[in-house]
């Protein structure tokens, strides 16, 4: 399995128009995390586009280090760069996602940053390393081609908004729904593995549903019809929004309704909640049917990401 240990190590190199300081590590400190917030409001009002959920932030603050690393760059002691390395389901599996200040940019720092990305990729032995590119930066998109990265998949991130939802009538009375618990991982991980085509035994899935049934944030729904588990989702509280991950209900008990009521009854759970907080998810494009079902539910298209495949 792969871990990244705990550990700070620093150095400088020289690089065009200055001294660039590059620290690795694993964890943040709150000093730094409010640096990376900075950073990240600065980038994406330039940009005029968001980054943001690509950074894992919820992640970051609950600081699981054996799935995260992390590299920033500095230039006289201001945070310029940053990329996250990130593991969730399989710990060889690693997510690359970063940025840099936008009056660094074009003068090879991102690149002198990815390399440090691979070098802790490579001593973790992550057999899969992906790059996260949001779908409207042209710059992320050619870096990874440029680097002959492959083209792998895209997801819409999808919000809820209220004026879009059509309100559904349902009268499941045979229906329940309830936060699991850790003894339910058994549960939960054969409804994913029937709705994702995972394993049933797999291992790597089954640490991913306990930590997030003990991690603060996380709450894991289990859903049953007349005694019978048909369907789970986890609800992720994060620094500015909420969001619904791992949804799925088996296969012989769709097109029934239960997952429009599920999503009914969860998006108005969580108004009550969290008044205040956007309501997210991700989806793969070419899940059509999925993508309607969010959104007759009130959700929309507000931002994509690709995934590449890096060489």
């Amino acid at each position: 399995m792969m871990s990244y240990e705990c550990f700070v190590f620093k150095k400088s190199i020289e690089i065009w128009g200055g001294t660039m300081e590059i620290t690795k590590s694993n964890s943040l400190s709150k000093k730094e995390y409010q640096e990376l917030i900075e950073l990240l409001k600065q980038c994406e009002l330039h940009d005029g586009f968001e980054i943001r959920a690509s950074l894992n932030l919820s992640m970051i603050q609950k600081g699981d280090a054996t799935h995260l690393g992390f590299i920033l760059a500095r230039e006289k002691k201001e945070l310029v760069g940053f990329i996250g390395l990130f593991s969730f389901v399989d710990p060889k599996k690693v997510e690359l996602a970063g940025m840099i200040h936008p009056n660094y940019r074009n003068q090879g720092r991102f690149s002198r940053l990815l390399e440090s990305a691979k070098e802790m990729t490579r001593t973790c032995d992550a057999d899969e390393v992906l790059f996260v590119c949001p779908d409207k930066s042209d710059a992320a998109i050619h870096l990874s081609l440029k680097l002959e990265a492959t083209y792998v998949y895209s997801e819409f991130t999808m919000e809820y908004h209220e004026k879009h939802h059509k309100k559904y009538d349902f009268n499941l009375q045979n229906m329940s729904m309830k936060k699991a618990d850790l003894s339910e991982t058994a549960i939960i991980l054969k409804l994913l593995s029937d709705g994702f085509d995972v394993p049933p035994t797999d291992e790597n899935v089954n640490s991913l549903i306990e930590r997030n049934a003990l991690n603060p944030g996380y709450e894991l729904f289990l859903v049953h019809v007349d005694q019978t588990p048909v369907a789970t989702i986890t609800v992720c509280d994060e620094e500015e929004s909420v969001y619904l991950s791992a949804f799925t209900v088996t296969p012989d008990q769709r097109g029934k309704g239960y997952g429009r009521a599920i999503l009914e009854n969860i998006v108005n759970d969580i108004k009550v909640r969290y008044p205040k907080k956007a309501i997210r998810l991700d989806v793969d494009v070419k899940n059509e049917g999925a993508i309607r079902l969010y959104e007759n539910n009130g959700f929309r298209v507000v931002g994509g990401y690709e995934y590449y495949f890096a060489k």
